[in-house]
């Protein structure tokens, strides 16, 4: 059996910014796109080195095209675009009062995730909903879980969810009978991990495979795609496992791999012994995003301290990409179609040897700062790569990209696409249509916020 510990979340270390580097091109930029729309674009709850869950869900909607969806008051307000322009609202009733996420499947209906705290200690509460609305908005059916729902038999009630989207995000994915959530939450015991929920669309009932088990200690950040007939996860994690954590799922043939860190974090030796939060919670990294590219390998983009030494905590953040064959061992070099191997020592305690394979660097800056670090397949197997820019004083600077194709190679590199943009933080973009679609707030002041949609060909 898994040894799986859990910690008191504790303030986290101070975060560890990344660089930029020189500008060397000007793309033929992003689009601005109006909507008409007051929302400031944000992702609630985002501290240092975990994610939040945004303010505005951005996916693909039945017919190819862009859409996001957001609060309001007591309803969830579903957009849907033509090109990144909008074209239809709609209504749907919200039944937690925390917004987690939106997603649409191939026939237009809608699934939204919410949540609801539980200020008592009754485990049996549901506290996590996923409902599916028809494509008018019409409320199909609801169903509740109270964070059992990725746990094998012998977690007890502790475990469950008390206050679901907490210290972490909220993702979803929708793969033809079957919807995938992937959120951070505290549980009972006070502790905070991550939890798996996977549902039948049709019946709205559990679709977990027997053995399946999700669950990782502390999680600050969360991610689920569509892969092959299932789903496949990342998680964020600063103690078991320190590590970014890689699993997968497939509930038509009940199959699934097991969590498997893919990327480790250096800590200092006895950290745990010490119980020292404020050093442990700082991993000196931010999670990007996973993309399932057509021949059936995974690219994983982040960005994190090259070093997995004490140097670590000196060093500047990059992004880096790993692309690999999730059917394979990920604790071997054969599973990586990149090359580059990382050792040092990691754990939670800081003395466990480590090695990451299949590491490739797509940064090198030695001044400023990134942040955002996020991703998006075009479906040719290649990974658009987005990240935000800062130079001195933290002067913003904008938004860039770059695309790596499916063995590793940079064919465009660090360009920036907007000055004024930003992405929407804690989310992934969409390409839809042979385009890059992001929602987001103008740079600067702006007391009226408006909603933003950013159209990018790259």
């Amino acid at each position: 059996m898994k040894k799986n510990v859990i910690i008191t979340l504790g303030l986290a270390a101070a975060l560890t910014f990344a660089s930029i580097c020189p500008v060397t091109a000007e793309a033929a930029g992003a689009k601005t796109i109006k909507t008409g729309i007051t929302k400031e674009v944000y992702a609630e709850g985002q501290y240092d080195n975990w994610d939040g869950v945004p303010t505005v869900a951005q996916f693909t909607g039945s017919k190819g095209d862009f859409c996001f969806a957001f609060k309001k008051g007591s309803k969830i307000k579903v957009v849907l675009t033509k090109s990144g322009k909008v074209s239809k609202k709609i209504n749907l009733k919200m039944v937690g009062d925390k917004f987690g996420s939106v997603a649409s499947d191939s026939d237009g209906n809608f699934y939204a995730v919410t949540g609801k705290d539980n200020s008592g200690d009754d485990t049996t509460r549901e506290t996590v909903f996923i409902t599916k609305y028809n494509s008018s908005g019409k409320l199909i059916k609801t169903v509740g879980d109270n964070g059992s729902s990725s746990l094998a038999d012998y977690y007890d009630s502790s475990f469950y969810t008390k206050e679901p989207f907490s210290g972490g995000t909220c993702d979803i994915a929708v793969n033809g009978d079957y919807v995938a959530v992937n959120y951070g939450r505290h549980m009972y015991s006070g502790h905070q991990s991550n939890s798996v929920w996977i549902i039948d669309k049709n019946t709205m009932k559990s679709a977990r495979p027997e053995g399946f088990t999700a669950y990782e200690s502390h999680s600050f950040g969360q991610r689920v795609v569509s892969h092959g007939g299932g789903f496949a996860f990342m998680s964020e994690g600063d103690c078991y496992d320190r590590a970014f954590t890689f699993s997968s799922v497939d509930p038509a043939s009940n199959s699934y791999t097991y969590e498997t860190p893919v990327f480790d974090f250096w800590v200092k030796k006895g950290t745990l012994d010490e119980y020292n939060m404020y050093v442990l919670n700082d991993n000196f990294a931010h999670i990007g995003n996973l993309c399932s590219l057509n021949d059936g390998m995974i690219s994983f983009v982040s960005s994190s301290a090259k070093s997995m030494n004490k140097k670590a905590a000196n060093q500047r953040e990059q992004i880096f990409i790993q692309i690999f064959d999730p059917t394979k061992d990920l604790t071997s070099s054969e599973a990586y179609v990149t090359s580059g191997k990382r050792e040092g020592t990691a754990g939670p305690n800081g003395n466990e040897k480590k090695v990451n394979y299949g590491v490739k660097w797509l940064t090198k800056y030695s001044s400023g700062n990134i942040s955002e670090p996020q991703a998006v397949t075009d479906g040719k197997g290649n990974t658009i790569v987005l990240f935000e820019r800062y130079g001195k004083n933290y002067n913003y600077s904008g938004v860039y990209a770059m695309k790596v194709d499916s063995k590793g190679n940079i064919t465009k590199k660090a360009t920036r696409i907007s000055k004024t943009a930003h992405l929407n933080s804690c989310e992934t973009p969409e390409y839809c249509n042979g385009y890059i679609y992001w929602c987001g707030n103008k740079d600067g002041y702006d007391a009226k916020k408006d909603l933003l949609v950013y159209k990018l060909k790259f």
